[in-house]
C-alpha cells in the first residue's frame, strides 16, 4: 500500500513537472512575442538563445519565428554568419519566408566583396592564377545569394532587386540562366509568405 502511494506521488510529481515545464515554455515564448520586434541587443539575443533551449516543446512554426528573429538580432549587431545559421534553420520551418531570403542573399552578396577586391588585384597585377582563384570563389558566394534574391524578387518584385541579379549573372557569365530566370521567377511566386505566424 506503501509503496502504490509513493508510486503514485512519483507519477504525480513527474507529471507537474511536465507541465510546469510546457507551461514555463509557453509563457517564455508569450514573452517573446512581446520583445522579438526590438532592435538586435545582446540581453534579448541571450533570451531568445535561451528559449531555443526549449525548442523541442515549440510548434514548427513557433520554432521558425525564434530563429527568424535571432538571425535578424545577430544580422543588426554585425554577426552576420551567426545570422545565416539561424536563418538557414527559420527557413525549414517556412521555405517560402521571402524576408529570409533577401535577407540571405544580401548576406552572401556581402561576402563577395573580398573576393571582388581580389580578383581587381590580380588584374592589376596581371596574375591570372591568382585572378582565376578569386573569381572561382566570388562566383560560388554568388551561386548562394541568387536563388535568396530570386525567391525575394519573386515575392516582392523590386527594380533595384532585378538589376543587382541581372548584373550578378553576367558577371558570372551565365546567361543561359539568365535568359531562364523570368520563368523561374513565375514558379516561384506561386508560394509566398510575407508574414510568419505562430501557430
Amino acid at each position: 500500500m506503501m509503496r502504490k502511494n509513493f508510486l503514485a506521488l512519483c507519477f504525480l510529481v513527474v507529471g507537474c513537472a511536465v507541465a510546469t515545464a510546457q507551461k514555463s515554455t509557453k509563457d517564455d515564448y508569450h514573452d517573446f512575442t512581446v520583445y522579438r520586434t526590438t532592435k538586435g541587443n545582446e540581453i534579448d539575443i541571450n533570451k531568445i538563445k535561451a528559449l531555443l533551449a526549449q525548442k523541442d516543446q515549440l510548434t514548427v512554426k513557433q520554432l521558425a519565428n525564434v530563429e527568424y528573429h535571432l538571425g535578424r538580432m545577430y544580422e543588426e549587431i554585425g554577426k552576420p554568419d551567426d545570422a545565416l545559421l539561424h536563418y538557414t534553420e527559420s527557413i525549414k520551418g517556412e521555405p517560402n519566408y521571402s524576408v529570409i531570403h533577401r535577407a540571405m542573399g544580401f548576406i552572401y552578396l556581402n561576402k563577395t566583396k573580398p573576393f571582388v577586391q581580389q580578383m581587381n588585384e590580380a588584374s592589376a597585377a596581371k596574375n591570372v592564377v591568382a585572378n582565376t582563384k578569386a573569381f572561382k570563389s566570388y562566383k560560388a558566394m554568388v551561386q548562394k545569394a541568387l536563388p535568396h534574391l530570386e525567391k525575394y524578387q519573386a515575392c516582392e518584385p523590386d527594380e533595384d532587386t532585378l538589376m543587382i541579379i541581372t548584373n550578378l549573372y553576367k558577371s558570372i557569365k551565365e546567361q543561359q540562366l539568365f535568359a531562364a530566370l523570368p520563368e523561374r521567377l513565375k514558379v516561384l511566386a506561386q508560394n509566398c509568405v510575407s508574414l510568419l505566424e505562430d501557430e
